[in-house]
């Protein structure tokens, strides 16, 4: 076993394993995640807009897929509504 993870989980096996999220690539589980009525209001980020983080929020957050940063940002979001989706199940 590996000391300095000893668990990983993967969202895509997740978001696979809970069916309600459908499609299992990282920007559609995220995008229900952020949408849906049923998960929406489980978590949110706000973003630090006064020290130019402004750009991940909005239309224009589509633009950030793929960004390192961002897609360690959805796959937290994802990850966090995929375990409390469970959890209430």
């Amino acid at each position: 076993m590996n000391k300095l993870f000893p668990r990983i989980y993967d969202t895509k096996v997740l978001s696979s394993a809970a069916e309600y999220f459908g499609r299992t690539d990282l920007g559609k589980v995220y995008e229900k995640c952020i949408n849906d009525s049923r998960l929406k209001n489980n978590l949110r980020i706000n973003f630090d807009i006064n020290n130019g983080f402004d750009n991940y929020e909005g239309s224009g957050l589509l633009a950030h897929y793929h960004e390192a940063a961002y897609d360690a940002y959805m796959t937290g979001v994802a990850f966090a509504n995929i375990i409390k989706y469970k959890e209430n199940e």
